[in-house]
């Protein structure tokens, strides 16, 4: 199963945000016990960078990238996948449209997020919670 994780996701981990790092990490682990095939976009690797350096410093961040380097696979955007980001007409926000694209492009089962708009905007955007469960389940 592939999955595309969005940058709240993983932010919730590191950062230790409850009550939602438990579900967030279960979906980490299971990438890194190679029990799913993991993504994120190229773009979010500065994001985060930024957050975790804001809130625990530079080395730990580097060191935190490095780490999630190693459980999940990084997605390059082009010109073209910004262009069909830019004509999505159900997903205004462009980093949303993004993450879409990205999850379209490596065939992605789900995205997992706790963007609620991204959830309403595309099908199979569910949270961590909800995929833990389908894990679980299987």
């Amino acid at each position: 199963m592939k999955i595309l994780i969005d940058t709240n996701v993983i932010l919730d981990v590191i950062l230790q945000r409850s009550p939602f790092d438990t579900a967030s990490y279960k979906v980490l682990k299971s990438a890194e016990e190679k029990i799913i095939e993991a993504y994120i976009a190229s773009f979010a690797v500065t994001d985060l960078y930024y957050f975790i350096s804001k809130n625990l410093g530079n080395d730990k961040a580097a060191l935190a990238i490095k780490a999630l380097l190693s459980i999940v696979k990084l997605i390059g955007i082009t010109n073209k996948d910004v262009e069909k980001a830019l004509r999505n007409p159900s997903i205004e926000d462009l980093e949303d449209a993004l993450q879409a694209q990205c999850a379209r492009k490596v065939k992605a089962d789900y995205i997992i997020t706790r963007d609620d708009k991204l959830k309403k905007l595309v099908s199979n955007a569910i949270s961590p919670l909800d995929f833990v469960e389908i894990l679980n389940s299987d």
